[in-house]
């Protein structure tokens, strides 16, 4: 790929795209102009953010797209007129130096430096506890592109709804369901276990600490012609240390937490603390799924009993800090030492939406 300064666009301002323009800049191979529909600021890197809408654009020159995981994107910009549109993964084969700033731009996993993304003793350990040769050679897969990121080394997600792998042995395979979704959102894996399991569902318990996602998951369970109590909903905050609590401001854009020990809050702003282990002792869930923004390795500590003698199916994300990857499924393994075959699947962009499955020996 040939480009000269101010000779090309480069669509995206988001992570990758600023990430990008870091390297370009280094470089000192800047585009003429940053593109996005719904820019945050003015611009980057010197170079500036233009609203990607009715304005007139040089569209003979090359467009280096950054963004992966929605719909339209290329038939958008060619309905502008460019012809000369260079799709992610070959910025990624062109610059991967690129990813490195990406590796460590600050969100999720990875908001640490690149020699903290890889613990080279845990990984061994795991390695040989994968189930399948899909897992075997995803987690080789990120533990390679964690340590020197690389196109070749990015994994493209899995083509099936998330949460329901269909090569998973044993997955979800019980008479009755009796389900725990801590992070239940607005229902929407509900949606996808009784889409396929509706007659097996005995139970179906939701935890959620946002209020108007439990509106929605109301209304969702209203189009689906169910009661609202088909599904019970505690609104609790699980993996909190002792004597703390969660406020929540809920925002339509981005909703914040905070972690407060012993103060008067608005009642109506703070959601009490629970202790996983007992939740999923009083619901006797078989199934646990949980999505909880970076605090999933300290709830499933509070759940080790229940574990290690009920040996429920685990549904786990490994994303949300840089080591989830090896520390929740080597916690598994420790609480109940060779009853589990462990899964791993990529089920979102970005190395996000990284998720573990931990399925019991004896299904």
């Amino acid at each position: 790929m040939k480009l000269e300064s101010g000779g090309f666009y480069v669509y995206g301002a988001s992570h990758y795209g600023q990430a990008l323009l870091r390297y370009l800049e280094k470089i000192d191979l800047l585009p003429l102009a940053i593109l996005d529909r719904a820019p945050r600021f003015d611009s980057y890197c010197g170079v500036p953010v233009e609203v990607f809408g009715d304005q007139e654009f040089a569209t003979d020159l090359p467009v280096l797209v950054t963004i992966l995981g929605f719909a339209g994107v290329t038939e958008s910009i060619e309905a502008k007129g460019f012809t000369n549109i260079v799709e992610t993964l070959d910025v990624f084969a062109a610059f991967p130096e690129s990813l490195t700033n990406l590796n460590e731009c600050g969100v999720l996993w990875m908001q640490a430096p690149a020699s903290s993304q890889v613990n080279v003793s845990k990984c061994e350990q795991l390695a040989p506890l994968w189930a399948d040769a899909t897992s075997k050679q995803l987690f080789d897969k990120i533990v390679r592109y964690r340590s020197n990121p690389s196109a070749e080394d990015y994994a493209l997600p899995e083509q099936y709804e998330m949460y329901f792998p269909p090569q998973v042995k044993g997955l979800y395979d019980y008479p009755q369901l009796n389900v725990l979704d801590v992070g239940i959102y607005d229902g929407d894996t509900f949606a996808g276990f009784y889409q396929r399991y509706g007659e097996r569902i005995e139970k179906y318990t939701g935890v959620e600490i946002c209020v108007s996602n439990v509106e929605k998951l109301k209304a969702r369970l209203k189009s689906m012609s169910l009661p609202e109590d088909f599904i019970a909903v505690e609104r609790v905050a699980v993996g909190l240390p002792a004597n703390a609590a969660l406020v929540v401001n809920e925002n339509a854009s981005a909703s914040t937490v905070e972690v407060v020990f012993d103060e008067q809050v608005d009642s109506e702003h703070t959601v009490e603390a629970a202790d996983l282990g007992e939740l999923m002792n009083r619901v006797q869930c078989n199934i646990l799924k949980m999505d909880i923004e970076g605090a999933d390795y300290d709830a499933l500590v509070q759940a080790q009993h229940y574990i290690s003698a009920n040996e429920p199916t685990l549904a786990l994300s490994l994303y949300h800090r840089p080591q989830d990857l090896w520390e929740i499924p080597l916690l598994i393994e420790n609480f109940a030492p060779g009853k589990y075959d462990f899964y791993l699947r990529q089920e979102g962009h970005w190395y996000l939406e990284t998720q573990f499955y931990a399925v019991p020996k004896s299904l």
